[in-house]
């Protein structure tokens, strides 16, 4: 590989002036030499070049196209983040290079009083005197963050997230609405809690696991990769989950529902993917709508709670996707100025 190609298309990446085109290829070239001891030398030397440049205490990439949710990450003492590049896989580091000095790409910190969805009830705000980082994702849009505890966070599009600039040393507790992929750090010893919409509450007993929980969808799915997750609402206990199996609980009516997830993909959005198992045409439209950053909506009310199973690689276009969808849905779709409608 031309390495000086290589730096060139890495800088270009860094800076925001790349092309989709160019991105593309970075991230190919990246995944083509995983395991080449020369570029893994080499993006340790540009990581220091920026780590030299721009210190933070977190970081975030903006597009997020790594697979960190498909690769086995070895356990390991947790130690501050600025001394921890070494023990990266070539994924976790690439994805926490490539962000740091693109603009507009930091970390924009404020303080506020009201940690997001942390309502005793759907709706309700748990006033928490504290201050907060808010990190937000628009539609079509991924970032991954790294915690200051070494928590690893992948955000999916229309998610948004708040964490206090200090955890209490006897909990961390987190907010999220929206969809996010966990790696969590000491979790038997330091007990981690996301708090989502409609008082849903997760304490991590494990390490990885997915949550999928918009204010505005239908169900909210946690599904578990390694380890496991203990599932409130309302603080009242519903399920314990263990790897291979998810929870889907109907935000209206708290209805929960365990099953295993019998080998389909979990947060195969991460690399680009996007997969529905017995999902509601509404929930699966509105999905699309965050992951290719177009508007959709349902003219048809009877067409909202039909339950369908389906997926879409990276390189399907919405076209094709709503094509799958509205023949399995029995529908049809048009176009206009606002977006897609489906009928």
């Amino acid at each position: 590989m031309d390495k000086e190609h290589f730096k060139y298309l890495f800088r270009l990446y860094v800076s925001g002036k790349c092309t989709p085109q160019e991105r593309d290829e970075f991230f190919d070239l990246l995944e083509v030499h995983k395991e080449d001891e020369t570029i893994i030398s080499l993006m340790d030397g540009l990581y220091s070049e920026i780590r030299k440049e721009t210190p933070s205490a977190s970081y975030v990439n903006n597009q997020g196209r790594m697979d960190l949710a498909g690769t086995t990450h070895q356990q390991e003492k947790v130690r501050p983040l600025r001394s921890r590049f070494k023990t990266y896989t070539w994924a976790a580091a690439a994805a926490l290079l490539l962000l740091i000095t693109a603009g507009g790409w930091l970390l924009t910190r404020r303080h506020t009083a009201a940690p997001l969805a942390a309502g005793t009830a759907a709706g309700n705000k748990v006033e928490v005197v504290s201050a907060f980082t808010s990190i937000r994702t628009g539609n079509h849009e991924k970032k991954i963050i790294v915690l200051t505890d070494s928590t690893r966070i992948v955000l999916n599009g229309a998610t948004e997230l708040r964490y206090p600039d200090h955890f209490d040393p006897e909990k961390r507790e987190v907010y999220l609405e929206g969809e996010a992929f966990f790696e969590v750090s000491n979790a038997a010893a330091w007990p981690f809690v996301i708090h989502s919409s409609g008082g849903m509450s997760t304490t991590v007993l494990g390490t990885s696991f997915n949550i999928k929980a918009y204010p505005d969808r239908r169900q909210a799915i946690v599904s578990v990769v390694t380890g496991k997750v203990r599932i409130t609402k309302n603080e009242k206990d519903i399920s314990i989950l263990i790897k291979g199996q998810e929870l889907r609980m109907t935000m209206q009516t708290g209805a929960a529902e365990q099953r295993n997830t019998g080998g389909t993909t979990i947060a195969g959005w991460q690399t680009g993917d996007i997969s529905f198992n017995d999902e509601t045409l509404e929930d699966i439209l509105k999905d699309l709508q965050i992951f290719y950053g177009v508007n959709i909506r349902i003219s048809n009310a009877g067409l909202a709670n039909l339950v369908i199973t389906t997926g879409f690689k990276k390189n399907t276009s919405i076209e094709n996707a709503l094509d799958v969808v509205c023949e399995l849905a029995n529908a049809r779709y048009t176009k206009n100025n606002e977006g897609y409608v489906v009928y």
